[in-house]
């Protein structure tokens, strides 16, 4: 066996018929480095290339008129049989086809993962996402603050550290606290016993 010639037949032989590969690699599996000296019986040969006999010839003399095989010294099998012996085939292993220019190597895919598109430039949501958004029965925006489904207000979820206590609430209690009445000094306004002395007798 020859990895030389296996090579230039599956590689570089040119011009061989698709029918006739098979053939001229097994004709390659039984010679030299070189080429030369291959003698497989055409039996082989057919079930290597799973045909028939006749076929097999045929293919022979297909790959001799393209001259990729010629017939080689037939000293070789002078030790068998006038009636058994084959036919020994030279290949033309100094004949080879040119090979198309390869491609960039930047053209031929890469393994792995495909490239993830970039998302858009102007950082919008894609639909799905604002559906989603939209179909949520509140939801928060930049700021912190949690917003309802067709409200105008908005209402912080933040914690409060402000505990003053509305103005209207402030004043009422100052008044309750420190107001003094108006008609009797000393009295507090809210709870002042003269004045409701005088109540109490003009509901007599």
């Amino acid at each position: 066996m020859s990895i030389e010639a296996v090579s230039w037949a599956l590689n570089d032989a040119p011009d061989v018929p698709p029918q006739c590969l098979a053939v001229l690699i097994g004709l390659a599996n039984h010679a030299g480095a070189d080429g030369r000296g291959a003698y497989p019986s055409q039996e082989r040969l057919a079930l290597y290339a799973r045909k028939s006999v006749r076929s097999v010839q045929r293919d022979l003399t297909e790959l001799s008129r393209r001259g990729l095989i010629r017939r080689g010294d037939q000293r070789h099998v002078a030790f068998m049989p006038p009636d058994r012996r084959p036919v020994v085939w030279d290949l033309a292993l100094k004949r080879r086809r040119e090979h198309p220019a390869s491609p960039h190597p930047s053209a031929e895919p890469r393994p792995g993962r495909p490239h993830q598109l970039a998302e858009p430039a102007s950082g919008r949501h894609d639909d799905a996402t604002i559906d989603r958004d939209a179909d949520r029965g509140d939801a928060h925006d930049r700021s912190g603050r949690r917003t309802r489904r067709n409200d105008t207000t908005s209402t912080s979820c933040k914690p409060s550290f402000n505990h003053q206590q509305p103005t209207s609430a402030r004043t009422t209690t100052s008044r309750r606290a420190g107001a003094s009445c108006g008609r009797h000094r000393g009295c507090p306004a809210h709870n002042c016993g003269p004045c409701r002395a005088e109540r109490l007798g003009g509901t007599r």
